[in-house]
């Protein structure tokens, strides 16, 4: 008898979906061979989903390491201190710490947590916690390069999640006690420590890598199968219709649960089949409302808060999605 000897246990190991899929694959693979039309899509397939996996892989290790190192470098005092209590002001100037804090979906929460026990208010919180894994560099230019430096699209990912974002967390910063915020045991997440050593912070980022990896690799074949081998005439009638095509992609972003640093990449795979708009509410809420987040959510906010994010974030990226598609977005963008 042969025993295996595994650190952690089976329900934490986090190759198990890659285990399965790339096994789903490899038997699909082998019955493709029996078929030359179906090798050749197969083929297809593989190469689409590689290209993108190598594009998104430097920015996602960029991603990781940038969040790792704000982590525990910045202190959240420092930024308390510069940032205003004015809910309006709050909530522009939480839309744009990304920039300085470029900390990817992944591990926003606990930054956005330890902004608001320094002193950093609700608003201000809220919306870095819904628009830093878009608003910052390093998605920014990983939005651009997959998009083949397309600046309009940049900008249009930009201010759509601006305007969702900043609009929801206005919303519940008005609406809820601090609370529904901060009510929940969260100590473990403390960040900002000056004494983290080289290699925690380098196992840290290993583990967030692998995290993000491992949807990365199930979302870009699922994207790349999609092109390939969904029939032409279902994906007409899907993307013919602004109201179907939105809540589709908007579907498909919350179950990919792609890292901000990879989902340009797949959605431009995407946005050879689907308009627009819809591309853009899959790049919008993916990184608002997806599996992971609806269960840090759900585990950290009270139930009433996380429902009105959920619903708001929801019903605003559809809207806007429908306005672009419908020609009403030129008043905006």
């Amino acid at each position: 008898m042969i025993y295996i000897y595994v650190s952690q246990p089976i329900s934490n190991m986090k190759f198990y979906p890659v285990l399965i899929g790339s096994t789903l694959f490899i038997i699909l693979g082998t019955k493709a061979v029996q078929n030359k039309d179906v090798l050749e899509q197969t083929v297809n397939v593989a190469t689409l989903a590689l290209s993108v996996i190598l594009q998104a892989l430097p920015f996602i290790l960029l991603g990781v390491f940038a969040s790792s190192l704000i982590r525990y470098l910045v202190r959240d005092d420092w930024i308390a201190k510069l940032t205003p209590q004015n809910a309006v002001a709050g909530v522009i100037v939480g839309s744009l710490l990304g920039l300085f804090i470029p900390v990817c979906d992944c591990g926003v929460l606990p930054v956005a947590r330890g902004l608001f026990r320094k002193g950093v208010s609700m608003h201000t919180a809220l919306a870095y916690l819904l628009t830093a894994p878009v608003i910052n560099p390093v998605v920014i230019l990983a939005t651009a390069m997959a998009f083949q430096w397309n600046w309009h699209l940049v900008g249009l990912r930009v201010v759509s999640t601006f305007l969702v974002g900043a609009t929801t967390a206005l919303l519940a910063g008005s609406l809820f006690s601090p609370k529904a915020f901060s009510d929940r045991e969260w100590h473990r997440h403390e960040h900002g420590n000056p004494q983290i050593s080289l290699h925690q912070l380098l196992l840290h980022a290993s583990d967030e890598f692998f995290d993000v990896g491992r949807y990365l690799i199930i979302s870009a074949f699922l994207a790349a199968a999609i092109q390939i081998w969904v029939p032409k005439g279902i994906l007409v009638q899907a993307t013919s219709n602004p109201f179907l095509a939105a809540g589709a992609m908007m579907l498909l972003a919350m179950a990919m649960s792609l890292c901000s640093d990879a989902d340009a990449f797949v959605a431009r795979i995407l946005a050879n089949q689907f308009p627009l708009g819809s591309v853009m509410a899959f790049l919008v809420i993916g990184q608002i409302i997806d599996l992971r987040n609806i269960i840090l959510f759900a585990k950290n906010f009270r139930l009433s808060l996380f429902i009105f994010l959920a619903i708001t974030s929801l019903a605003l990226t559809y809207l806007l999605s429908l306005s672009i598609d419908l020609g009403l977005g030129k008043y905006l963008f």
